[in-house]
């Protein structure tokens, strides 16, 4: 296994696994263990789909700040967090009430606001009429909420196109085969948050998110500790995925699944809500660029 450790669930013999992506992030000269790093990234994406990063060089200052940031946002009043309402947007950025989103046509227990990348009006992709160019949507008064959610956009660009080139290492490629798509990468950001679930609540609600698979390429995702996301496995059985301090949790999309012609596989997933305590997560969906051909 190298330097991937793994996760197990007892008697189902899989689980996710942990690696080391210091020789993608670190500048050196050891093929050896680039290599060797880009193999494992090529096992997880076969037989998991899913696999946590460490060693990514992201700041813990700047994890340790992002949550308690999110936590205050959703803990505005419902008529602060609407005023960013997605509605307000025409490139489907803002806030999502709570229980207002379907999968598998049930409503999902959670409330979300959706970013991209932040084009001020007067910038000349946005005045040209590029698709789906244009400005965020900001709460007032929340000048700290901006300022960590841009620094993780501009740390996760950065850590997405590392691990692209650990996916162009794993399918044999060069490891700048995807710079060319992902040059002016097309992704966007969302933070989630899940409130206990109550049994009495109205009927057609589901999971926090129902299961599916990310349409797109990459996903990265920070969590806070209380967990909830599931994963299913190959015996359509379901098992957590368990909350490693430090850590990222990546997952490929049906985008990758598409381009590697079904030798990489996207993995169905699903969110749990919680039952006594709030869960708070944010997935960063590293996508190519605009207008790539797949």
């Amino acid at each position: 296994m190298g330097m991937a450790n793994w996760i197990r669930k007892k008697s189902i013999f899989k689980g996710i696994p942990i690696i080391d992506i210091a020789p993608l992030v670190i500048p050196n000269d050891n093929s050896k263990l680039i290599r060797q790093t880009g193999n494992e990234i090529r096992d997880a994406c076969k037989n998991v789909g899913f696999f946590y990063i460490k060693n990514h060089q992201i700041p813990q200052s700047h994890l340790d700040s992002i949550i308690p940031s999110i936590q205050n946002f959703f803990n505005l009043s419902l008529e602060e967090k609407m005023k960013i309402h997605i509605s307000k947007s025409d490139i489907f950025r803002g806030y999502t009430p709570l229980g207002k989103e379907l999968t598998n046509n049930k409503y999902d227990w959670h409330e979300c606001v959706d970013f991209g990348l932040d084009l001020k009006p007067n910038n000349p992709e946005v005045i040209s009429g590029k698709q789906l160019a244009g400005p965020n949507q900001w709460p007032e008064n929340q000048r700290n909420f901006k300022k960590v959610l841009e620094k993780h956009w501009d740390f996760m660009i950065i850590l997405g196109r590392r691990i692209t080139q650990g996916l162009a290492i794993s399918l044999g490629l060069s490891k700048n085969y995807f710079a060319p798509f992902i040059s002016k990468s097309h992704s966007y950001m969302r933070i989630s948050n899940y409130p206990p679930y109550k049994n009495s609540q109205k009927e057609n609600i589901g999971d926090g998110i129902g299961s599916h698979i990310d349409y797109g390429f990459l996903t990265i995702l920070l969590q806070d500790n209380i967990g909830g996301l599931e994963i299913k496995n190959s015996n359509n059985e379901w098992f957590s995925a368990p909350i490693i301090p430090g850590t990222f949790l990546i997952n490929i999309g049906h985008m990758i699944q598409r381009w590697t012609n079904d030798y990489y596989r996207a993995t169905i997933h699903r969110v749990i809500p919680p039952k006594n305590e709030t869960r708070c997560s944010l997935p960063f969906f590293f996508e190519p660029n605009f207008d790539t051909v797949v």
